[in-house]
Formats: C-alpha cells, sequence, structure tokens
C-alpha cells in the first residue's frame, strides 16, 4: 500500500509543476545560462527560460528551453548554433 501511495504521488509531482502561474525566476534563468559555453547560447537560454512556467523537474522543460541548454554545451558558436536549430 505504502508503494502504491507513493508511485501515486510521484505521478502527480511529475504531472503538476509547483505553480502553474508563476514563471522562472531569473536567477534560476541566469543559473542556467551561466553554465553554457558561448555568450550566444547563454543568450539563448535567457530567452527561452523567459517564458518557462515553473517546474518541478528538468525533464519538464519545454524543448525550446532544453535545445537551448543543449546548445549550451557546444564549444563554439557556430556548433551552438547548428545544435539548436537541429534540435527544434
Amino acid at each position: 500500500m505504502k508503494k502504491l501511495l507513493g508511485i501515486v504521488v510521484l505521478y502527480l509531482l511529475w504531472l503538476t509543476p509547483v505553480a502553474a502561474n508563476e514563471w522562472m525566476s531569473d536567477e534560476k534563468c541566469a543559473q542556467l545560462a551561466g553554465d553554457a559555453k558561448t555568450d550566444w547560447a547563454a543568450e539563448q537560454i535567457i530567452d527561452d527560460c523567459s517564458y518557462q512556467k515553473k517546474v518541478t523537474f528538468a525533464f519538464q522543460y519545454d524543448s525550446d528551453l532544453k535545445c537551448a541548454i543543449k546548445a549550451g554545451k557546444a564549444r563554439t558558436e557556430t556548433a551552438a548554433e547548428e545544435i539548436y536549430d537541429n534540435c527544434i
């Protein structure tokens, strides 16, 4: 019974964001952008993060923000732009 209750709670956390009407904070967006290796990718993360609703887990980010984070791992701006364009 405890396992079933735990599964239900995790499922509900996964489905619902922390606060559905709240946007991600500027601090969280800046933290995500700070991990980017290029300025272009950092700007793209900030842009895509600005309209991202607050979520519980990182895998709940929308596809644009996920692509921007992937692009942030590239070492050059050209590679970052290509990764972002091919991801969307």
